[in-house]
């Protein structure tokens, strides 16, 4: 603090033996501060050049804005790279403060000496201290503010060697300050854009001769790397978003590893696979054990492992619901787990994904092996709001039962019917006619394709999954028809349909694409289009009305498609199931023809 009295600067000598001189009545000294009107601008960088500090704020600033009485605050803008003409800045926002502005002047150098490692008292070169040779002022010429040359352990260690000798002065009260601390905006990089630097170099100087010089390239320009004029500005967010990190209280610190690496590990989390293997599709070489053999392991049932022992022998590639409807006996699920995974390791992805292979064999190296590659479906959708059916009923088909299924053949695919107690199928369980033609006939590659079709031409794998699909919806909407049937019923999907569509693909193709499966439904389609097509009666004949094959309207008694009466019938039940008859064209096609998520039947 500063005492200011009649334009005079006191000592700290001149302001004790002031206070001794009042009495002592007055423990500290009072100072009055000059009423001055200062304003703080806070920089966000550390300043070592003052000239280039001042030169972020813009080649004319204008600081007068910030002390002038506005109704409004003023911002200032800061420039990073104040050189770059292209740079955007970042606006300070204004803060009221109550901060006083301190002048501490310090001599710039003592004369004291004493021994070093000795408690004596300071000794001068000069003997006579009293009469200064020069005043304080002159030898104070640095000002020790700037450049971070206000070392704090110096000031103090000056301020203890010359307790009678610094002087302390108020400037002022800081009312108002300027602070940065919003987000810089994106920058655009145009360091190597050859249009920006001509005009850096031809414009910018604002030099006649220099203008003539400026030309622009003829012609239009489509190769990479193309300058296109940015935006004015990349993002809008000015304000940092708190996000409140913290630890994980159930991680804890284990120390450093080989590596010198820390290692965390988390009590609370679950040992998922903990005994078997879960690679991915491209992962070599194939494991020939588990993981480890203690804990649970130890506790299996022998008659369990028996079972499965024997199931592994039979086949070395199951499916999870296969190879459980091989079980016979009642475990639990969580024994069930552990079990598989002391049987066989399974793929992320791939032909062969979530089939626990019997550990030791790789099917990847052998295409004997391709009768097991998996094909996994979508088998649900969400229908919550497209229709009026309650959400409890459509959650109560679509909840997965862990129980075991009383059925032993539900891995089976025979065409006909599926069961939806899981959603992954293999080639060997598919016991359809139809497509165990498409699978014979099916040509083989020298080479496993690791992430999609195996052993199969991409070609033939997606034939094959839009076939299962399409006879999946068709069975759901109880649309499949039988090759007996004369003549074919309309609204029907037939093998001859089907193998009629998928002809027109080839089967050696590694090209990819996809098979189109609103062309395999089209039956379906049409009946959807002729259903939505139909007039309402009039009001005098709604009662006299009923539904036609062709979609029109005729009186009563007339005789119409049974098929259409029961389609209609359907559409004014409460559907309860995932899959029903009354659901929409739209809903049918969009639904994925794979299922794509990272887990299978273990999810």
């Amino acid at each position: 603090m500063s005492h200011s009295q009649d334009d005079r600067i006191y000592s700290r000598a001149q302001i004790r033996s002031h206070i001794s001189n009042i009495g002592a009545d007055t423990s500290a000294p009072t100072f009055e501060v000059p009423n001055r009107k200062i304003v703080a601008v806070d920089h966000p960088c550390i300043l070592l050049n003052l000239e280039k500090g001042l030169r972020s704020f813009g080649p004319k600033p204008n600081f007068q804005k910030l002390v002038d009485d506005v109704q409004e605050p003023q911002a200032l803008p800061l420039w990073f790279r104040p050189d770059n003409p292209a740079s955007k800045p970042i606006v300070s926002h204004h803060a009221a403060t109550n901060n006083i502005l301190l002048k501490i002047t310090v001599p710039k150098r003592t004369g004291r000496k004493r021994k070093c490692g000795s408690d004596q008292s300071f000794f001068t070169e000069c003997d006579d201290l009293g009469a200064e040779a020069s005043s304080l002022a002159s030898q104070v010429s640095v000002v020790s503010s700037v450049s971070r040359q206000d070392n704090p352990r110096t000031i103090l260690r000056r301020l203890r060697d010359n307790p009678d000798r610094y002087q302390a002065e108020a400037v002022g009260m800081i009312r108002d300050s300027h602070r940065y601390r919003g987000l810089a905006d994106f920058q655009f990089a145009n360091t190597n854009a050859p249009f920006l630097r001509n005009v850096a170099e031809h414009l910018l100087p604002l030099n006649f001769s220099k203008l003539r010089q400026f030309k622009l390239e003829e012609g239009v320009k489509a190769d990479l790397g193309l300058e296109i004029i940015p935006p004015p500005h990349f993002t809008d967010k000015v304000i940092g978003f708190n996000y409140n990190y913290e630890q994980n209280p159930g991680i804890i610190d284990q120390g450093p590893d080989e590596g010198g690496e820390t290692r965390l590990i988390n009590r609370q989390g679950r040992n998922k696979f903990s005994y078997g293997h879960f690679i991915h599709h491209d992962a070599f070489p194939a494991p020939d054990r588990p993981t480890r053999m203690d804990g649970e392991a130890q506790k299996i049932p022998e008659s369990l492992m028996q079972q499965l022992h024997e199931a592994m022998e039979k086949r070395p590639i199951w499916t999870r619901r296969a190879i459980v409807n091989q079980v016979r006996g009642n475990y639990t699920e969580s024994v069930l787990k552990v079990a598989l995974q002391l049987m066989g390791y399974q793929f992320r992805g791939g032909p062969f994904r979530d089939a626990i292979v019997k550990y030791g064999i790789d099917p990847r190296h052998d295409p004997k092996y391709r009768q097991y590659q998996t094909l996994s479906f979508k088998l649900a959708k969400n229908l919550v709001g497209s229709t009026k059916v309650p959400w409890q009923t459509i959650r109560r088909g679509q909840v997965k039962s862990y129980t075991k299924n009383d059925d032993p053949t539900s891995h089976i695919w025979d065409g006909e019917s599926y069961s939806t107690d899981g959603k992954l199928w293999q080639i060997c369980d598919i016991t359809d006619p139809f497509m165990m033609d498409i699978i014979a006939s099916a040509p083989v590659r020298s080479e496993c394709d690791l992430s999609e079709s195996g052993w199969f031409h991409r070609g033939t794998w997606q034939k094959i999954k839009a076939a299962m699909k399409a006879k999946m919806i068709a069975i759901t909407k109880d649309r499949l028809g039988s090759e007996s049937d004369d003549p074919p019923k309309k609204g029907y999907i037939y093998n001859s349909f089907i193998a009629n569509r998928l002809a027109q693909y080839p089967d050696e193709s590694d090209k990819p694409f996809t098979v189109s499966l609103e062309g395999l439904l089209r039956p379906l389609q049409d009946l959807e289009t002729g259903r939505k097509r139909r007039r309402p009666p009039a009001p005098k004949d709604r009662t006299t009305v009923n539904a036609t094959p062709e979609g029109s309207v005729g009186p009563e008694g007339e005789q119409g498609d049974e098929s259409a009466h029961w389609f209609l019938e359907r559409n004014n039940e409460d559907a309860e199931e995932a899959f029903s008859p009354d659901r929409g064209w739209e809903q049918m096609v969009d639904s994925d023809i794979e299922d794509d998520d990272g887990m299978g039947e273990e999810d």
